[in-house]
Order: structure tokens, then sequence, then C-alpha cells
């Protein structure tokens, strides 16, 4: 019995508790947003405008952006407070008109191979895509025709991104995280939280 007793106490220790509050994205949908991380807005266009180290290719993103009004390319941060350095590993969503169910009349091979290109064309460079997937068992569908998942090479070195792009009632909506390597498992499973936790 005190065997028992002492194994129960040691899971119980070592079990991880989540806290977390729900957010109003600024998209108009809610979050659950783990504690340990600080939303930050911004708009696409002034954070261009503030790219010194000139990371992203103002000209490509000027392409893709076209047709869109920039004002109404806004971005939303979740920077971690502690643990993670917030630089090279952080959470953001981006939402915007469209809807993704026009995308299932491409195979996922031409989804995978558009979004490469994408990657690649914005930051001027060849990043590795990993996995391209449709409608990952992780992920709630919820009220979304469909959810496609990309994990790529990150910008910098020993770094990965990984996106969720699906429909939500601010739009077609892409839940995104770039981290270093060694946290990219933590992180993941704080981005799966916070993208299964939305609702209306």
């Amino acid at each position: 019995m005190k065997k028992i007793i002492l194994v129960f106490c040691i899971i119980i220790f070592n079990v991880q508790i989540v806290s977390s509050k729900e957010t109003r994205s600024r998209f108009g949908f809610y979050i659950d947003l783990p504690d340990n991380y600080a939303s930050i807005n911004a708009n696409l266009d002034e954070l261009l405008k503030k790219d010194s180290d000139e990371i992203i290719n103002k000209d490509y993103f000027n392409e893709l952006a076209s047709g869109s009004a920039k004002t109404d390319l806004n971005i939303e941060y979740f920077f971690p407070t502690k643990k993670y350095d917030p630089e090279y590993n952080n959470i953001y969503i981006t939402a915007g008109e469209g809807n993704i169910k026009e995308w299932l009349v491409y195979d996922l091979s031409e989804i995978c191979l558009e979004i490469n290109n994408m990657m690649n064309g914005l930051y001027g460079k060849q990043l590795k895509q990993y996995q391209c997937k449709l409608n990952p068992n992780n992920i709630d569908i919820k009220n979304s025709p469909a959810v496609y998942f990309f994990e790529f090479e990150g910008v910098f070195r020993n770094q990965r991104a990984h996106l969720y792009m699906l429909q939500t009632s601010g739009g077609f909506t892409t839940f995104a995280m770039a981290c270093q390597t060694q946290n990219c498992n933590a992180m993941n499973k704080d981005l799966i939280r916070v993208i299964n936790s939305r609702s209306k």
C-alpha cells in the first residue's frame, strides 16, 4: 500500500499543470493563452518599416499582399515571458480574407509546393520543408473545412517554424510559431492548446 501511495505522489508532483487565461484575439475569437506568454498586437506593414535586419524580403511581401489593404494585415504575437528567448521563440496569429475551403480543390502536394515557394520567396532563401499535412490528428477541426500543417527550417540557425492554417470566425487564419529546435516540442504543445481552445 505504501508503494502505491508513493507512486501516486510521484505522479502528482511530476505532472505539469498548465495554467492559462482566456484572451480575446484581435481577430475576434477567444483563445486560452498559457500564463507564461504575453500578447503584443502589431500591423505587418508597420513591422516591415522597422525591420532593420531585413529578414523578410519586402518586395516579395508587397507582391503577396497586393490587393489587400495593408492596414488589414495584422499580426498578434505571443512572447514567452520566461524560460525561452522571445527573439527566437514566439507564437503568432494572422488572419485575413479568404476561405480555406478553396484550397481543397488542390492536391496536398500542390499546396505543399506552393507554401514552400511562398516561404522561400518571403525570406529570400531556401528553407527546408520537413512536414506538410492535411487535417493533422492533434488539431480539433471545429468549424474549419480543413486544417493544414507545415513545418519548415527556421530563418535563424537551429530554428524551426510551424504553421497551422485553418478557418476561424476571424477569416483565413494562420497560427504559427518560431522556435529554437530544443524548445519546439514544448512550444508546439502550447501552440496546439491555443489552437484547440479557439472559440467565437
